[in-house]
């Protein structure tokens, strides 16, 4: 496995931490409301760990992926339930979904430029 593959796993591995600490801290009210549009910000995250998950090149189905993509998402959300400062919010888990979708179809078309790469 070359090493830009490695790195690719590396920054993915960073991307889901911090996404998952940022998932579980209590977030002040002042900086809540800063946040207005944070199902932007999970389309967004969701949007890059989806794009470098596929340009990992694990090798396992796509399909598999994209399950275990949407497992985290609502893992983060049946976890915030238990934490008496968040919700959980099925639109928070939709904007996931779509930027798993989002993140997946970057990958295949910039894969149309870089097939080997």
């Amino acid at each position: 496995m070359n090493k830009m593959i490695y790195g690719i796993r590396s920054i993915l591995f960073l991307t889901i931490l911090f996404t998952s600490i940022m998932s579980f801290i209590a977030i002040d009210a002042s900086i809540a409301k800063f946040l207005i549009q944070d199902k932007l910000l999970h389309l967004a995250a969701f949007t890059v760990i989806s794009f470098l998950a596929y340009a990992s090149d694990f090798k396992i189905r796509r399909i598999f992926l994209f399950a275990v993509l949407i497992l985290y998402g609502f893992s983060i959300e049946l976890i915030q339930n238990t934490l008496e400062y968040r919700t959980f919010e099925l639109y928070d888990l939709l904007s996931d979904i779509i930027g798993i979708i989002v993140g997946y179809m970057s990958w295949k078309y910039l894969k149309k430029f870089y097939p080997n790469s």
